[in-house]
C-alpha cells in the first residue's frame, strides 16, 4: 500500500511540475513560411496587434492560464528574461485565453512584478493549441515562425536564457 501511494504522489508530482493539460491535443496550421499575425486587446483593455511587435528582432509568445501553477512559477523568470533581453529586440507577450478569472489575472501580474504585456488571447492564438499550458513559441517581428516545435511545459530562468540567447543568435 505505501509503494502504490508514493507512486501515486510521485506521478503527481510530475504532472504538476511539468505542464497543465488544458485539452486537445493539436497544434494548427501555423508552419513553415506563414507569417503569425494578430488583433486583440491587452489586459488593460487597450487594442495591441501583431503591429506593436513587427520591429522585434524576437518574439517569444507565452501561453499560460490562471488556473496553472507551473505557469505562474515561471513568469518572473520570464520578466527577467524580458528585461535583460528587450534592448538586444526581445519581447516576451504573455497571452491567455481563460475569461472570468481577471482578479486572479491582477493578483498574478502585480505579485509577479510583470510589466511584459499580457494579452487576452484571441482566435489566432488557437492556432499555438498544444493542449497544455504553459506553450511558449517563438517568432520574428515580422511574425515568421523561428523555431519548429513550441516549447511545451514551463522552464527555469536558465534554461530560457540559453534557448533566447541560440535563438536570437540564429536570426
Amino acid at each position: 500500500m505505501k509503494k502504490i501511494t508514493a507512486i501515486l504522489i510521485g506521478l503527481a508530482l510530475i504532472f504538476t511540475f511539468t505542464a497543465c493539460g488544458t485539452g486537445g491535443g493539436q497544434t494548427s496550421g501555423i508552419g513553415e513560411g506563414d507569417l503569425f499575425t494578430f488583433s486583440t486587446e491587452t489586459f488593460q483593455g487597450e487594442a495591441f496587434t501583431s503591429d506593436n511587435v513587427k520591429d522585434a528582432k524576437l518574439v517569444m509568445i507565452n501561453l499560460w492560464e490562471p488556473w496553472c501553477g507551473p505557469c505562474v512559477e515561471e513568469m518572473p523568470d520570464l520578466e527577467k528574461i524580458y528585461e535583460e533581453y528587450k534592448d538586444q529586440g526581445l519581447v516576451i507577450l504573455g497571452a491567455f485565453f481563460e475569461t472570468g478569472q481577471d482578479e486572479d489575472v491582477a493578483s498574478i501580474l502585480e505579485e509577479a512584478g510583470i510589466t511584459y504585456p499580457i494579452l487576452r488571447a484571441s482566435s489566432e492564438f488557437a492556432g499555438f493549441n498544444t493542449g497544455y499550458v504553459p506553450t511558449t513559441v517563438f517568432l520574428t517581428g515580422e511574425g515568421k515562425l523561428v523555431s519548429s516545435e513550441p516549447y511545451i511545459g514551463s522552464r527555469s530562468y536558465e534554461e530560457w536564457e540559453q534557448i533566447v540567447k541560440e535563438l536570437m543568435e540564429g536570426l
